[in-house]
């Protein structure tokens, strides 16, 4: 059945896979659509919400797809600050809600509202659910917290959780170039408090601690330059309070011991800050480090020589992180 006029409304975060099967769906189901875009005042109470893109880049990623299947001139977007449909529309002869099967409940509970005001009871249409392919559901909220891509892929292969990975000689040089900014200041230390922060390298845990810079999880092997520096954590400025999590990584490697560990490390509460011990060597823990976390984490690692490198994850830094991983060789 075809309709003339259905209703949508969500967030539309990090325009995705699912998104676009979401609203072909519903193009194939009505003559046009009005859709509600959720505003600041309403995703700031999401999960990760300092992830979430501004209604205006999110409402802009809705026009150009509309606009690329030639349908643009069937959508109106109107901001929404809570679950029910504007009053705006109630005069509009709107046949149905198009709805996820996630988001059920809450086109059942706008017709319970209808009901209570006299007002037509709307058909509900369920879309399809788009998977990632791991056979989970694709969705904003697990592109925000790292695990996944727009197209619902996962940033870890799994074959890395089995093998140990180790590096060729000839790609040292392509590995030692700096991850993310090289820094020139010490006050470009000072970021945002609500992001994660993640140091890699004894030295840079130690200015961390020294400033009081508060970072949430450190990755630590003892040396500096491959050359045993420190014995224990007091020596680097932790408190001793902090929880440690061991695990042997030797130079040149990234270990699928390691790689299970920082998935542990990330996919957990964590209640205290974290200190990652590192039998061996820490400098490639960087890029697990970076695929694990969550979009806007911040991390901070020394490059030997030059100072310090801030990388911000992002979507741009995990395919990075991913295409280099994906140059070393299993064992």
């Amino acid at each position: 059945m075809k309709f003339n006029l259905v209703v949508c409304g969500g967030t539309f975060d990090h325009f995705h896979k699912g998104h676009e099967s979401f609203l072909r769906f519903i193009l194939s189901s009505s003559n046009k659509i009005i859709l509600g875009l959720t505003t600041e005042k309403y995703t700031r109470n999401k999960k990760l919400s300092n992830s979430i893109e501004n209604y205006s880049e999110r409402k802009t990623s809705i026009e150009e797809f509309f606009k690329k299947e030639n349908a643009q001139n069937r959508l109106e977007i109107e901001p929404i600050d809570n679950l029910f449909i504007p009053k705006k529309w109630e005069k509009l002869k709107i046949q149905a809600i198009a709805v996820s099967q996630d988001t059920r409940e809450g086109a059942e509970i706008i017709n319970q509202d209808r009901k209570k005001r006299s007002l037509s009871q709307l058909k509900v249409i369920i879309a399809p659910v788009i998977f990632t392919d791991s056979n989970s559901d694709l969705s904003s909220f697990r592109i925000r917290n790292g695990e996944i891509n727009r197209e619902g892929k996962s940033y870890i292969n799994p074959l890395w959780l089995k093998k140990d990975l180790v590096l060729a000689e000839n790609l040292r040089k392509e590995f030692q170039k700096p991850f993310g900014e090289l820094l020139k200041r010490d006050q470009d230390l000072f970021g945002n408090k609500n992001n994660l922060v993640i140091t890699v390298g004894d030295v840079t845990a130690k200015v961390f601690n020294e400033k009081s810079l508060d970072q949430d999880i450190s990755a630590i092997d003892f040396k500096v330059a491959r050359e045993k520096k420190f014995s224990n954590i007091l020596e680097l400025g932790f408190t001793g309070q902090e929880n440690i999590l061991k695990v042997v990584n030797p130079a040149g490697y990234i270990t699928k011991a390691l790689f299970s560990k920082v998935a542990q490390i990330l996919k957990e509460e964590r209640k205290r800050k974290i200190i990652l011990q590192i039998n061996g060597e820490e400098d490639l823990a960087v890029l697990p480090l970076v695929l694990f976390s969550p979009l806007n984490t911040i991390l901070y690692y020394g490059q030997p020589g030059k100072g310090l490198v801030e990388v911000v994850v992002s979507e741009i830094s995990k395919h990075k992180a991913y295409s280099l991983i994906s140059k070393l060789k299993p064992i």
